[in-house]
């Protein structure tokens, strides 16, 4: 436990760091966050069609945004037809799970500190992170990984450029860790011989109720299930059944509320309403489908294409660990099927398989939802894989003699320097 608390302590500390030198609005989506989170503080919810909120267009107007810095008026500005940019938050359909989290938690900031409001926000997603963190390390410790290890595996998960964008950000994707540790732990206690049918479930309400693509993860893990069902099955042996009730508790759950927030938002969507974003970041087919996707297949491998971060901490050294994470969490599966036995490599073979699992779970509801496809498939989708790829990479580190896992805890004190010094932004590109 102590640990599992250090490793939250110290990711926090670094995400505050960096939140308090990078104000600007992260293009990821941020404006739009703010703006529902700022609504749920003030007891109610968005709908299709609203406009951003004034205190929204203000904080946009005076932190700026590179990637719209032209478009945007002078601090202070509130009138929307001084906003070149699309003024309707086109994520207003998005569940209210994760923002009321953050509005309560942000409430709670601005009666102890003073803090504004933007801030407290952000800071109550690195908090989430840090949670993550611990229990990435806890997936970690169910594995019988050694303590100096597991922690050591952990924390290099800062490197990965997600995990301190979503901490030091307004992000629907802050609690990627948490629902990947979830996903991984229903896996352990099926391939353990234990029910996971309730934490299934748990776990799969909730994440619907962040966002569809944070069931990701779990919906993998469910189909897994279902092949190991199957395989029970044709070949006589016992607990068939024990799996298959855990995928139908997962599909309940995250179906259900996916299902019923789906109509509300249907109810409270405007009519002759028109998506202002479509088009954007995806585009209508020329080919088959399949035709289509087929360049996108690797593009959630390493976990690394797709993320931002701001130019006070853009450094060299930061860019180097960026693409050193993801060689690392691209070739680690890879090698836990050859080096890896049993229930090991069938991890290592899921983390293998999944980032395209994933392209195709976004290119598949693309096309169901608007006959659109995504040209480039942004690795965010897949970050709630990470833990279950962080802990393959463990089992292959898990062997090392005390010298070994000496050599690694050197390798990881340099890592997490550069990763303190990226948020100093010690040696900051030009």
């Amino acid at each position: 436990m102590g640990v599992a608390l250090a490793i939250g302590l110290f990711a926090f500390v670094v995400a505050v760091l960096q939140i308090m030198r990078v104000t600007e609005i992260s293009p990821i989506d941020e404006a739009t966050h703010i703006d529902y989170v700022w609504r749920i503080m003030h007891g109610e919810l968005p709908h299709r069609g609203d406009l951003y909120t004034s205190f929204t267009l203000e904080e946009w107007s005076c932190r700026k945004q590179a990637s719209v810095y032209a478009k945007l008026p002078e601090c202070g500005v509130t009138d929307p037809s001084q906003f070149g940019v699309i003024m309707e938050n086109y994520n207003a359909w998005q569940p209210p799970g994760l923002f009321a989290v953050v509005a309560l938690m942000a409430r709670i900031g601005m009666a102890i500190t003073s803090l504004d409001p933007v801030t407290l926000m952000r800071v109550s997603c690195a908090l989430i992170v840090a949670v993550g963190l611990a229990m990435v390390y806890a997936l970690m410790r169910m594995w019988s990984l050694p303590r100096g290890l597991a922690a050591a595996v952990t924390l290099l998960l800062l490197t990965n450029p997600f995990t301190l964008m979503v901490a030091t950000t307004v992000s629907t994707d802050a609690p990627f860790l948490i629902f990947g540790v979830l996903s991984a732990i229903v896996l352990t206690r099926e391939l353990s011989g234990k029910s996971a049918a309730l934490l299934a479930l748990i776990a799969g309400a909730c994440a619907g109720l962040v966002k569809t693509i944070t069931l990701a993860s779990l919906v993998i893990v469910l189909g897994v299930l279902c092949l190991i069902a199957v395989v029970r099955l044709v070949r006589g042996r016992d607990r068939w059944r024990e799996p298959l009730l855990t995928v139908a508790a997962g599909v309940f759950g995250g179906g259900l509320v996916t299902l019923l927030w789906g109509r509300y938002v249907a109810a409270h969507t405007p009519s002759g309403w028109e998506n202002r974003v479509l088009g954007q970041n995806n585009t209508e087919y020329v080919g088959l489908p399949f035709d289509e996707w087929l360049p996108t297949l690797t593009h959630v491998f390493g976990y690394t294409s797709g993320s931002w971060e701001g130019s006070p901490v853009t450094t060299y050294h930061g860019q180097l660990l960026t693409n050193l994470a993801g060689l690392a969490l691209t070739v680690a599966p890879f090698c836990g099927l050859i080096a890896l036995r049993g229930r090991e490599r069938l991890l290592a073979g899921i983390a293998a398989v999944a980032p395209v699992l994933v392209v195709l779970l976004v290119q598949v509801q693309s096309w169901v939802r608007e006959e659109v496809y995504f040209p480039i498939v942004s690795a965010r989708y897949g970050v709630t894989l990470i833990p279950l790829t962080a802990l393959v990479l463990g089992l292959l580190l898990k062997p090392l003699k005390r010298r070994g896992q000496v050599v690694v805890w050197c390798l990881c004190g340099l890592v997490l320097i550069l990763v303190v010094a990226d948020s100093l932004g010690v040696g900051k590109v030009a």
